[in-house]
């Protein structure tokens, strides 16, 4: 404060004036940062959300894939397969195919 008393009126005005240019750059950078994170944020949310449904679909179609290797192996057990064919047919183990 001692400072910026001791300069002449026309210097206080140059100094307020950089100051003040200086407070809304920073705000302006401010500002960006806080859109760049939003920006950030959405795209990695949509990353996120669509690496979830792949891995859900993929989840998904294994779980069918075994029930219906079960429900095929179900039927062949049923209609006396040997337990040999029935692991070749549908790739469960003989361990799973006893379990039935």
């Amino acid at each position: 404060i001692a400072s910026y008393s001791n300069l002449s009126p026309e210097q206080q005005v140059q100094y307020d004036d950089s100051f003040n240019n200086y407070l809304a750059f920073m705000g302006q950078q401010e500002y960006k940062l806080k859109e760049g994170i939003k920006i950030g944020l959405k795209e990695g949310e949509a990353k996120g959300r669509a690496k979830g449904r792949a891995e859900g679909r993929a989840e998904g179609r294994a779980e069918g894939a075994r029930a219906k290797a079960i429900e095929s192996a179900r039927i062949a057990k049923s209609i006396g397969l040997p337990i040999d064919q029935i692991v070749l047919l549908t790739g469960l183990t003989a361990e799973d195919i006893d379990k039935l």
